[in-house]
């Protein structure tokens, strides 16, 4: 087992994306229990053409599933003298690694999300110029340039650390 020189786990905790999905989600969950109420204890039909019973469990239980998944994303990056090692649990269970030798080269730069790739998440960038991106919030990353021509990019709230850790492997190439 390696020593791990430099280990990160990101969560989506911003303000605004937790107020975003809640007024999205909520929502739809209480109008669900609402008319499933109504409809199974009161009998009384909601609309003129009320949705079946089943159907209104199943986008509750959807809409449960879609909480779960938001607030369990978890991107987990480490890096150790194999390589870098990352996760992005729920989506990504198992963990992949790059390897060094595939690294041809890396820098730390500014990225923006949204331009760049689209948003947050696992996403490929518009156009292929950057490669793919791991990011869950801030506008700094680690971008590999890997000896097959891709690229790929970790976001990251700790530049220098991670950046440490990457010279500190690649050393020993």
């Amino acid at each position: 087992m390696n020593k791990v020189l430099f280990k990160e786990e990101q969560q989506f905790r911003q303000w605004w994306y937790i107020l975003l999905i809640l007024a999205s989600i909520i929502p739809v969950m209480v109008m669900c229990i609402y008319t499933l109420f109504m409809q199974t204890v009161k009998n009384v039909q909601i609309g003129d053409t009320p949705p079946p019973n089943a159907v209104l469990i199943v986008v509750f239980i959807a809409m449960c599933i879609s909480l779960w998944v938001t607030f369990s994303l978890k991107l987990e990056v480490w890096i150790d003298q194999d390589g870098i090692h990352y996760r992005f649990s729920p989506l990504i269970f198992k963990n992949k690694l790059i390897s060094k030798a595939e690294i041809k080269r890396y820098e730390i730069r500014k990225y923006n999300a949204i331009f760049d790739y689209g948003g947050r998440g696992i996403r490929t960038g518009f156009g292929h110029k950057w490669g793919k991106a791991y990011s869950v919030s801030g506008n700094i990353g680690l971008q590999l340039y890997l000896t097959n021509g891709k690229k790929v990019l970790f976001g990251t709230q700790r530049s220098q650390a991670i950046m440490y850790a990457m010279d500190e492997i690649m050393k020993t190439k």
